[in-house]
């Protein structure tokens, strides 16, 4: 982490996921684990209050990317991934590929495929359970962008320590998923049959694509 903060400088933010970890559940974000743990540490650091899907970020603006965070669509138009997009912010992958690349769900929800509009159920504090709109799902099929982000030369390639990593201007990674995504909303969802996720969101897919209105 604090290498990091220090190529990033005082002008600098860092902003990342801190979700909450449930080992039952692969399509978890583990690699991020230790990361975010010591960004939580941080005397400075600001947390975004949402109860399932939670950013923390360190630096100038740091406050106005995670306050004030919607509960629907916590990845969509006024969550902390747009708030980053809006700085033209940057994108770095360490040591994962882009099935962990969350601004994707930005880019779905923007090209308003129709599976984005699903809902869950979340756990509150005291008990309580309510139903959160915008439920981001499967993110294996976000792996098929990479060779687009290579030939389109958005992305860098490297190594910070050992861990092999990505690094991609946030705006431009958006952009091509949305291009993607309105020319075929199933573009991003993965293709395991047995993903009941993926084969919801691709049927609903195709019926808008079918939908004579």
């Amino acid at each position: 982490m604090a290498a990091c903060l220090e190529v990033l400088g005082a002008d600098g933010t860092l902003l990342m996921p801190a979700f909450a970890r449930d080992p039952n559940n692969a399509d978890t974000l583990p690699n991020e684990d230790v990361l975010a743990d010591a960004v939580l540490q941080h005397p400075a650091v600001f947390r975004s209050a949402h109860p399932a899907f939670t950013f923390v970020a360190i630096g100038p603006d740091a406050e106005a990317l995670t306050s004030q965070v919607p509960f629907h669509y916590p990845f969509g138009s006024d969550g902390p991934l747009a708030r980053l997009h809006q700085r033209n912010g940057w994108i770095l992958l360490i040591g994962v590929g882009h099935t962990d690349n969350l601004s994707l769900h930005l880019a779905e929800i923007w090209a308003d495929v129709p599976y984005v509009h699903r809902s869950t159920e979340i756990d509150m504090v005291g008990g309580a359970r309510t139903t959160m709109l915008g439920s981001p799902e499967c993110r294996a099929g976000f792996a098929k962008i990479e060779s687009l982000l290579r030939q389109s030369r958005i992305l860098r390639r490297g190594h910070i320590g050992n861990a092999e990593s990505q690094l991609m201007r946030q705006q431009q990674a958006v952009s091509m998923a949305v291009t993607m995504l309105k020319g075929s909303p199933s573009a991003l969802l993965c293709d395991d049959e047995t993903c009941r996720a993926c084969t919801i969101a691709r049927r609903m897919s195709a019926e808008q694509v079918t939908d004579p209105s």
